[in-house]
């Protein structure tokens, strides 16, 4: 019901606010919907000769894949007002940058249509959503309107019904004539005013639009767009103008500077006209590629030298602009100087470039490579401008795109931080050197936007925002610039050396800091971006005084405090009774304020919100909000609670009884529920961020006064006490490594003085050394330990050399809020902070150590080092446990995912249910274990019981069936589970479950369709079904006496009846 009220709202707000009148301009922002839609996003009705090459293409405006289900495609004739073909896109999907294409077989569309079945106007195209009945013949109505756009060829042609019905308060849009000897079409674009508009261009199907606006091409100067040198006679060269569209250029002379020597090799005389986009292609004539200026004959080719070089673009004619002749400072329209070393004559670039660097000429790839401009279309004579890409004669560049993109944030250690805020351009061009180092992926400086530095606590924060190509490119670059960052290091400026690090926030306690600055930095959460800055949940309003409920609103903050892209970011909002979202938002599209605030709410909310909800939207609890990011995953309504994707969450009701334990467990596990005090009847309240920064902390939050799109109102007095120190993760000796370390993890700033750590023998229980701690938790909130005399990244270590598990019993260690404990101290609760127990054998037995929590088995065979890890519980228990993994010192730990899970189904046969069903826990834990033991004995991958999740069985006659899954840290360890499996069912394999022995039959057949391998949106994801058949007898019984379902040829059958 609440999507047909919201299909009704946004139809209501088409239909009642009038368009500007203007041809091309569609609607304001402000009243268009609020959240991603579908939309007419380019039309080619008319290409030359037969129509071969029309189409109509859609755009999602998340970006992203989206099902296209409820959607209708109308094509109205204006002869008569009605439909003359009516598309349903039930079923259909874009693709994965949210486009879709339906046309003529040529433009390889989704949906194919006839040729010439487009007519060219005047004409309209309509999309629509929901239930409404439509169908070829019907007249035109607005019933479900979503977009449209009324079309036509001619200025004299008229289509007054369709523009009334359709596009209220617009003219149809003409498409222009005047191209007639080439195809165009018309594309839909943002404008200067960020509103959208249609225009004439060259047409992409398929593909994003160009939208350089005729309104900056008419009013640019001519350019150097595009350059490719060669390096001999029979490649292809060429150097690409732009400037306005369509248009005769004359007057113009090209010329060509050895970079040595400053003397001019080369002029020529520029004329012609431009194309549709504003380019002049000028080349060798007898190329295959066809240019639109030759070179003149008998030029020696190549015309273009290797660096250092230039290419200047002057007023005026050839004559007076020949070789040998001194440069003229006069007249220049653009220069473009590149380079491959530094032999360049440093008056030439103040000539045609003053101020400006020359263009460092790198070839990271094979094959041809131009020198693209990708500032288009007033900054000239500035080579920072280019890039390095693959060629692209006659059109637009092959550039970096804001779809590609992330904010980076970085921390340069100066202690005089207002004379660096001048050198934002010299920061930038040290960061693009580190990064193309690292990866080269022949970045630029072209690949970063509005740079910016501010002045904070101990440093300068540099903020730009990083473009790429694709995907994949971007994924580079950030994977290079977490290497940057990795460990503190020293970069260059002027001579000076200075310190570059993540965070300029100091290690200070929490009382320092002044009343509402939050006080914590955030730790290492799964989140798409690389630097510390974060997108939070910072304030929450979910229930109004009185019953309009139409202030409602949740406010995002970014905490780099600057404009920050929300591409791949959703919001969900989930109803604790039955732990399903109600409601979803996909933030991609959109952007916080420059302060870094983003707000969705009621109308009646001020400052206004960028994306409205209805009143009444945001229910009052035990529900919850979360913020997802994802490039894969699609979140929709009516879905179970999910952690995947995680990056934020807030679970809250305003009356004390209500409860959403679910929503808890999976979203922020362990932690209580958010009460939202309702005692200020009279006034209007909100829970605000106020502790800290920590994602997924409750207790972060405390009712305050409302303050949406502002700093939030936190009172000093209510600040929480630091949480308390506790054990992240410890690396064991294996066999002769050395390598061994503890790490903490607490709040940052949190003191360790009075704290000490005590390693325990579980043969005794008694302690046999202790080391009271010191120093203060990092800004990462982890603090290392090194256990082998070499240095953690604080600079501590220990010297205990025996900390490898115990071949018998078990060993532990525990922090206590006490001082130096002596050794044989028997272990005690008294004091106790946190402890952790491990063992090479995992005895059922009791033992000294049993109150400090359940013993973990680490594998001891192995000479590498391997770490027992704190990890959240997958099957979304209160309680953290830890995981056998690699060692992760001063990051995140690694830990098992569902993202590399593996689907298990046994099959068991037994004489009697009554053991699995009266003891069905103790079954379950000894089946586990067996399985972990099985695993980690073939293939030796480090994995330990709670990379079981979900572990269930149900016992029915004589066919005990158990599933679950077995989860992996990467792809790698989920190969190795893989491999595991085969082995597993490819011989009998005897092993005892709690004196049961079991045993894989090789009669018994697995379904057909059980193994499964699934692709998501590029991103890899396997789950790998497991079905097997046990014999199992009991001591004193003979073998195969009982018959069951899994027997030969009805054991899929068996498996299929339960799954």
């Amino acid at each position: 019901m609440g999507d047909i009220w919201l299909i009704g709202l946004m139809v209501l707000v088409y239909v009642c606010f009038p368009k500007v009148a203007a041809q091309n301009l569609i609607k304001n922002p402000r009243d268009q919907k609020t959240e991603h839609t579908l939309l007419i996003n380019e039309v080619n009705a008319d290409s030359p000769g037969q129509d071969t090459s029309e189409f109509v293409e859609l755009y999602h405006t998340s970006g992203q894949t989206a099902h296209l289900d409820g959607y209708y495609l109308v094509f109205y004739n204006g002869n008569g007002n009605r439909a003359y073909k009516v598309l349903n896109l039930q079923g259909k999907v874009t693709n994965s940058q949210g486009l879709f294409l339906v046309g003529s077989s040529s433009v390889n569309p989704a949906i194919v249509i006839p040729k010439n079945t487009i007519q060219n106007g005047p004409d309209a195209i309509a999309l629509y959503y929901g239930k409404g009945t439509y169908k070829e013949g019907m007249s035109v109505t607005n019933y479900g309107l979503v977009d449209a756009l009324v079309h036509k060829t001619k200025k004299t042609d008229r289509a007054d019904t369709l523009v009334r019905v359709l596009t209220p308060g617009r003219d149809a849009f003409l498409e222009d004539s005047t191209f007639s000897t080439m195809d165009e079409s018309i594309e839909r674009c943002h404008n200067a005013d960020s509103q959208w508009i249609f225009q004439v261009a060259v047409p992409t199907p398929g593909t994003d639009n160009h939208c350089i606006l005729t309104s900056q091409l008419n009013a640019s100067a001519v350019l150097i767009s595009e350059v490719l040198a060669a390096s001999s006679s029979e490649e292809f060269e060429f150097i690409e103008l732009q400037g306005p569209h369509s248009t005769m250029l004359r007057d113009m002379v090209l010329v060509l500077i050895d970079g040595r020597t400053k003397d001019i090799y080369f002029t020529m005389d520029v004329y012609g006209k431009t194309s549709l986009d504003g380019l002049l292609l000028i080349g060798p004539a007898e190329s295959k590629t066809p240019v639109d200026l030759p070179f003149p004959e008998n030029t020696t080719r190549p015309v273009l030298r290797g660096g250092p070089n230039a290419i200047a673009l002057y007023r005026g004619n050839s004559s007076s602009l020949v070789p040998g002749k001194a440069l003229p400072v006069t007249g220049l329209l653009d220069a473009f100087v590149y380079t491959t070393n530094d032999e360049l004559n440093p008056e030439l670039l103040e000539t045609l470039t003053p101020g400006r660097p020359a263009y460092e000429e790198k070839r990271h790839q094979l094959g041809d490579m131009s020198m693209s401009q990708c500032n288009c279309c007033s900054v000239t004579r500035d080579s920072l401008s280019y890039v390095l890409s693959r060629p692209t004669p006659g059109k637009f560049n092959d550039c970096p795109s804001k779809r590609f993109s992330q904010t980076l944030s970085f921390c340069l250690r100066v202690a005089d931080c207002q004379e660096w805020l001048v050198k934002s351009e010299e920061i930038l061009m040290t960061l693009v050197q580190a990064l193309d180092g690292s990866c080269s992926c022949g970045v630029s400086a072209a690949y970063f936007k509005e740079p910016k530095a501010a002045c904070q606590d101990q440093g300068l924060v540099f903020t730009t925002l990083l473009t790429a190509k694709s995907e994949d490119q971007l994924s580079s670059l950030l994977l290079a610039f977490k290497t940057f960052l990795e460990t503190p290091r020293l970069v260059s400026f002027d001579r000076r050396n200075i310190t570059a690090e993540s965070s300029c926030f100091k290690d200070i306690n929490v009382p320092d800091l002044p009343p509402g600055v939050p006080s914590e930095i955030p730790e290492g959460t799964q989140e798409p971006s690389v630097e510390v800055a974060k997108l939070l949940i910072n304030e929450v309003n979910p229930d109004n005084p009185g019953g309009g409920e139409d202030a409602e609103y949740i406010e995002l903050f970014y905490t780099g405090r600057t404009r920050f892209d929300l591409q791949g970011y959703w919001l969900v909002l989930y109803n604790g009774k039955n732990s399903r979202a109600y409601r979803v938002l996909d933030l991609s599209g959109h952007h916080t304020d420059e302060l870094g605030y983003f707000l969705v709410g009621s109308s009646a909310v001020s400052p206004a919100p960028m994306i409205r909800l209805p009143p009444n939207t945001i229910q009052n609890g035990a529900d919850a909000v979360a913020l997802y990011y994802s490039n894969t995953t699609l979140y929709g309504v009516n879905m179970a609670v999910t952690a995947e994707g995680l990056v934020d969450a807030v679970v809250y009701t305003s009356r004390m009884l209500e409860k959403a334990d679910q929503l808890v467990r999976v979203l922020v596990p362990g932690q209580s529920i958010l009460y939202e005090n309702d005692s200020h009847s009279t006034e209007d309240e909100s829970l605000s961020r106020c502790h800290s920064l920590s994602a997924k902390l409750q207790s972060s939050f405390q009712v305050t006064t409302v303050t949406p799109l502002g700093e939030n109102f936190c009172s000093r007095s209510s600040a929480l006490a630091p949480p308390a120190v506790r054990i992240s993760e410890l690396c064991l000796a294996s066999g002769a490594t050395r390598y061994r370390f503890v790490e903490l993890e607490g709040k940052p700033g949190t003191s360790l003085g009075g704290l000490s750590l005590v390693f325990f023998s579980g043969k005794e229980g008694k302690a046999y050394g202790s080391v009271p701690l010191r120093g203060t938790i990092g800004a990462t909130g982890l603090f290392v330990f090194a256990l082998d005399g070499g240095h953690g990244h604080d600079g501590t270590n220990l010297t205990f050399k025996d900390i490898s598990a115990a071949s018998e019993g078990s060993s532990a260690i525990a922090v206590y809020s006490t001082s130096l404990i002596p050794g044989g101290t028997k272990a005690t609760s008294e004091n106790l902070v946190d402890a952790l127990v491990y063992t090479c054998e995992p005895s059922p037995a009791g033992g000294h150590l049993d109150f400090f929590g359940p013993s973990y088995a680490v594998p001891c065979k192995d000479d590498r080092p391997v770490s027992l890890s704190r990890c959240a519980c997958g099957n979304a228990s209160a309680e953290l446990q830890f995981a056998v993994s690699d060692p992760t010192p001063g990051l995140q730990n690694s830990c098992p995912q569902d993202a590399f899970a593996v689907d298990l189904h046994l099959c068991l046969l037994t004489p009697n249910c009554s053991m699995w069903t009266l003891h069905h826990r103790r079954m379950l834990e000894s089946l586990g274990r067996v399985l972990v033991s099985s695993l980690e004995e073939n293939c030796s991958c480090g994995v330990s019981e709670l990379y079981l999740q979900e572990l269930n069985l149900t016992c029915v006659g004589s066919l005990v069936k158990v599933w679950g899954q077995v989860w992996a840290r990467q792809l790698e360890q989920q190969q190795s589970i893989e491999t595991w499996h085969q082995g597993f069912l490819a011989s009998p394999h005897p092993f005892s479950v709690d004196g049961r022995v079991l045993k894989t039959s090789p009669e018994c057949v697995a379904p057909k369709n059980a193994p499964s391998v699934s692709h998501s949106d590029g991103k890899y994801e396997a789950k790998l079904s497991i079905v097997i058949c046990f014999q199992l007898s009991e001591r004193g019984q003979g073998h195969g006496q009982a018959t069951s379902p899994c027997e030969k040829g009805n054991a899929g059958q068996a498996t299929r009846d339960l799954w």
